[in-house]
């Protein structure tokens, strides 16, 4: 009888775990929202950034680089998730663990366009000390002021995520985007 019990919740775990079609397409969901989410923030960025040296005569790289960062960077939101990178923040109530990504991504962030801005330089067949220079104006203000807004653009994103881990990927999906009225309420476990 215990053989039966055990077969019969294996086979209702088996119904219950999401076929690798499904698993595929909810990941592309997420890579797309994250790469949207990435590329509005790194378009407006760029342009403002654009908008403020051609007032001084400067000129910059298109636009395009936006996509291309958003791009990048959400294939590293993806898979830093995948790893469980915030495993260790998961023992502190969920502000921390919002906080905790957006400095972990603040810093990857910042890394990652430092060495775009490497990438820029040599292709520009200027010392790579000039990647450094370009960011953030080359001062210490410059640079963290860049980290304190990527922090900040950062924190309501990874705060959506925790939200939607709480109470269901598909019921914060439903909430903002289905057009019928619909009443949640939390439950607590």
């Amino acid at each position: 009888m215990q053989n039966v019990t055990g077969a019969a919740s294996a086979a209702e775990a088996a119904a219950e775990k999401p076929s690798l079609k499904a698993r595929a397409l909810d990941e592309l969901r997420q890579y797309a929202i994250i790469t949207l989410y990435l590329w509005v923030f790194f378009a407006l960025f760029s342009f403002y950034r654009r908008m403020i040296l051609e007032e001084n005569g400067i000129s910059v790289w298109q636009q395009t680089l936006a996509i291309v960062n958003a791009l990048v960077f959400g294939k590293v939101i993806l898979i830093a998730q995948a790893l469980h990178l915030e495993a260790g923040l998961r023992k502190y109530p969920r502000i921390y663990i919002v906080l905790g990504n957006a400095l972990m991504f603040t810093i990857v962030l910042m890394a990652f366009h430092i060495l775009e801005e490497a990438v820029k330089a040599w292709f520009d067949g200027q010392p790579l000390a000039t990647s450094v220079a370009v960011f953030g104006g080359g001062t210490l203000a410059g640079f963290l002021t860049l980290g304190a807004i990527f922090f900040v653009v950062l924190i309501p994103f990874f705060g959506i995520r925790e939200v939607a881990r709480a109470v269901g990927g598909q019921a914060l999906w439903d909430l903002f985007f289905t057009g019928r009225t619909q009443t949640f309420r939390l439950v607590e476990d």
